[in-house]
């Protein structure tokens, strides 16, 4: 990872951590301990982290195109460009790790819903990597030659339509998000206001 890399927000340079190497044991994932915003222009984030696998510390900064918004907003890129810092791979990769999380029986319902709604963003991010009238993406959806060399052995794994019927299994986004609003509204409730809905 550059010095610096550009993030859309500060949610897509979390999900890059989440599937970021640990540059000194090659494993991971990485645990968020702190994150610091500077203020605009600059946008700057630093996210102290540490390799769950081996423990070593690191800090990393990315430039922001966003500002940082409210500590519920789920949004990753709001535009309809791919990311520059994720790619096609790695963006199915959080899919499938994600709903994998929200499928342990000993996840919370309310985290379940959460895990579900992040897979759903990370697919919807996955997709825009896809022209409107094609199968398949182009090779530049791939930033490493791992990346590319899994797409080559295994096109069938990226094909729109089968992103697409993914897609249609789930809940509708809006449907998703009011779930998770509902659930943050019940998680504030103190004891005694048992009787607010």
């Amino acid at each position: 990872m550059p010095r610096s890399a550009h993030a859309a927000t500060a949610n897509e340079a979390k999900y890059f951590l989440m599937v970021s190497p640990c540059q000194r044991c090659g494993k991971g994932p990485w645990l968020l301990q702190r994150t610091s915003v500077t203020d605009e222009p600059d946008r700057a984030l630093w996210i102290d982290a540490v390799c769950k696998c081996c423990d070593h510390h690191e800090v990393f900064e990315f430039i922001c195109e966003r500002p940082p918004s409210s500590g519920n907003d789920e949004s990753i890129n709001p535009s309809d460009s791919p990311s520059r810092l994720i790619d096609l791979g790695q963006w199915l990769s959080l899919f499938y790790r994600l709903l994998e999380q929200a499928a342990d029986e000993r996840t919370s319902p309310s985290d379940r819903r959460l895990l579900g709604y992040r897979a759903a963003l990370c697919l919807h991010e996955a997709l825009k990597f896809y022209a409107d009238d094609d199968e398949l993406p182009d090779e530049s959806a791939f930033f490493s030659e791992q990346g590319r060399s899994s797409f080559r052995e295994h096109p069938e794994s990226f094909a729109r339509e089968k992103l697409l019927h993914m897609r249609s299994k789930l809940p509708k986004a809006s449907t998703m998000a009011a779930n998770i609003r509902a659930d943050r509204r019940k998680a504030k409730k103190h004891w005694w206001q048992f009787w607010r809905k």
